[in-house]
């Protein structure tokens, strides 16, 4: 009974994700990389049912939004898919036993991961194929890998930091001990 929770929790919050990051998303983008305050989501149900739920979603949210915003499934499946995966994963993990310092110490982990792990895969994709709204190949200098992370990092870690602690802190009692 649990794998059919912790699937439909999956299912519910990768669609939120998805949904929140698709009609969040402004126009703002930096190679690629879109203003994303949707992290909320993934990092709310890493904290509240642990790193699988937290790195499911987020891999299936990332990979919705990112087909329905610019149709690059295989750079989303590459790029986009494993490194949201990973940076909830790690918040998830590291937040079993929850306090506001282990949270923020571990979105901090785990967004960083994910970051580099964005400004890599994005400078190796522009070496052969075009970025995300573009329509030519526009090769990065490696330089690219630390603007793109910071980004991405900046970016995302006050939505981490100001949000989550307080969806957390009013919804936790309810639902500790359902998973």
């Amino acid at each position: 009974m649990k794998k059919f929770f912790e699937t439909s929790l999956i299912i519910v919050f990768g669609a939120l994700y998805a949904v929140v990051g698709y009609f969040t998303f402004f126009g703002i983008n930096f190679y690629g990389v879109r203003f994303w305050p949707a992290v909320v989501i993934p990092a709310t149900a890493a904290v509240l049912f642990g790193e699988k739920v937290g790195g499911f979603s987020a891999a299936l949210g990332i990979f919705v939004s990112d087909v329905l915003a610019h149709g690059m499934a295989i750079l989303s499946l590459t790029v986009g898919v494993p490194s949201n995966f990973i940076a909830f994963y790690i918040i998830g993990k590291f937040c079993r036993k929850y306090s506001l310092r282990r949270y923020f110490a571990s979105s901090t982990l785990g967004l960083l991961a994910g970051s580099f792990m964005i400004g890599i895969g994005l400078f190796l994709w522009s070496q052969a194929f075009p970025l995300p709204f573009n329509t030519k190949i526009t090769p990065l200098a490696l330089e690219a890998i630390f603007s793109i992370s910071l980004w991405t990092f900046f970016s995302e870690i006050p939505f981490l930091y100001i949000l989550v602690p307080p969806i957390v802190k009013a919804i936790k009692g309810r639902v500790e001990g359902i998973i």
